[in-house]
């Protein structure tokens, strides 16, 4: 079942980079991030009645779901989908793939959640060697100058961002149930989105399409209300390490559907 479920999230998470693409194309980043969660938010919402699932939380953690949520939803979330304004959903995909590495360091050195082990670390960097190597036609067709070198910062960043929020969760966290974890925690950001949002202005420049709200409904369901809900179920069992591998597979996936929907270039490497 860990397997399957861990081959869901790959497939998932891969094909979210091709999404923000298309949501990119009608809706604002901040803006966009908000209306994903605020579907997430809903869905979960939904399914908590309908099961009965307490929505109770302590009081004392509250402090714990709004940094996480501040790393996940604004600076991980928020990053990428401006980000991935100038960079294509490939591209997007193997800067992130830096967030095995991150959370490694994160986990190990900041948090101490996990022993260090040389192996551990060789291991995520032969990983994202790999990606790179792999990947390299992609980025050597990238044009790094003026916002795209912002935008492969900005995604980056969000990986680091991400890594710092995971081990948090792991760390404080794993007692909650799985679902007012990951409802509050999108709460918070959709809260943070929304504000940069207005504050950026975004709420002007949108223009709906089929394929933009599809995407914004794909996202919020499969992307983030399923997702999440799978991954911190995983995470109660899993180290963040461990579970951060998959990042490694997501761009194969990322850059196969970039290729298939949206005509990005795809080499025979």
């Amino acid at each position: 079942m860990r397997t399957f479920i861990l081959l869901l999230l790959i497939m998932i998470w891969g094909t979210t980079w091709i999404a923000i693409k298309f949501s990119l194309m009608g809706i604002p980043p901040f803006l966009g991030a908000m209306l994903r969660f605020s579907v997430a938010v809903l869905l979960l919402f939904i399914f908590a009645r309908l099961k009965k699932i307490p929505l109770i939380f302590p009081k004392n953690k509250f402090k714990y779901i709004f940094i996480c949520a501040l790393f996940l939803y604004f600076f991980d979330y928020g990053f990428i989908y401006w980000g991935e304004q100038y960079l294509n959903a490939g591209v997007t995909a193997i800067f992130f793939s830096t967030f095995p590495i991150f959370t490694g360091l994160v986990s190990t050195f900041v948090f101490k959640s996990d022993p260090f082990r040389w192996n551990k670390f060789v291991g995520l960097l032969m990983g994202f060697t790999g990606i790179t190597t792999i990947f390299n036609e992609q980025l050597l067709m990238t044009d790094f100058e003026g916002m795209v070198i912002w935008a492969s910062l900005a995604v980056v960043f969000s990986a680091f961002s991400a890594a710092i929020s995971l081990t948090m969760v792991k760390k404080y966290l794993t007692e909650v149930h799985t679902v007012p974890l990951t409802l509050y925690q999108m709460i918070v950001g959709v809260i943070i989105l929304g504000v940069i949002a207005l504050v950026r202005g975004e709420a002007n420049q949108v223009s709906l399409t089929l394929p933009v709200i599809a995407a914004v409904i794909y996202l919020g369901g499969i992307g983030s209300a399923l997702a999440f809900g799978l991954y911190y179920s995983l995470l109660k069992k899993m180290s963040p390490i461990s579970l951060s591998y998959i990042i490694y597979i997501t761009p194969l996936v990322a850059i196969f559907s970039g290729w298939l929907i949206l005509g990005e270039t795809v080499t025979v490497n």
